[in-house]
């Protein structure tokens, strides 16, 4: 059976998971509407499907206030969790953005305990793009950021620019 992939990652306080659902469901309802989230067991995690591209549902929930969405990450793969799927799909993801010479950092979100650790993850991917696609890691401005967010069992993984991931602070939800 096919892994069915979230397209974007939420983040809002505890407690607070079904009313980030609803802000997000009500935004995206215009594009998708049949879209819709789901509360993870983490708290404070919601993950959301829908028919969109994540970058295209990331600019939508962008240009709209919401009062409880503390982070949204848009996902453009995901796999089974484990060390080894993981570095695979990065890598293959990764080989449709960094070219030699490109900055980048892998940037790695452990929820639950299926790999060792973030560290593990960040520094396998990173290896393994600077040694077969020629990037270069930088931690200071990378141009490019491989965020992997581990959520128990799924995975997800983008490739993404800094502006790429949406940060809001408090009520109005004003763009940090």
């Amino acid at each position: 059976m096919k892994l069915k992939c979230p397209k974007l990652l939420i983040t809002t306080g505890k407690g607070k998971e079904r009313q980030a659902i609803e802000e997000v469901v009500n935004i995206l309802f215009e594009y998708d509407s049949e879209a819709y989230g789901v509360k993870t067991v983490f708290d404070g995690v919601v993950l959301v499907y829908t028919s969109l591209d994540p970058k295209f549902a990331l600019n939508v929930v962008k240009k709209k206030p919401t009062s409880v969405i503390f982070k949204v990450v848009p996902l453009e793969a995901c796999v089974k969790t484990s060390l080894e799927s993981i570095v695979h799909k990065g890598l293959e993801l990764a080989r449709k953005y960094i070219s030699e010479g490109d900055t980048f950092i892998v940037d790695c979100i452990r929820r639950g305990r299926l790999v060792q650790s973030s560290v593990v993850v960040e520094r396998a991917l990173g290896k393994i793009i600077a040694e077969k696609l020629g990037g270069i890691v930088s931690f200071k401005n990378p141009k490019y950021i491989v965020r992997v967010e581990i959520v128990g069992e799924i995975t997800g993984i983008s490739v993404l620019k800094r502006d790429e991931i949406l940060r809001r602070r408090g009520r109005g939800g004003t763009v940090k």
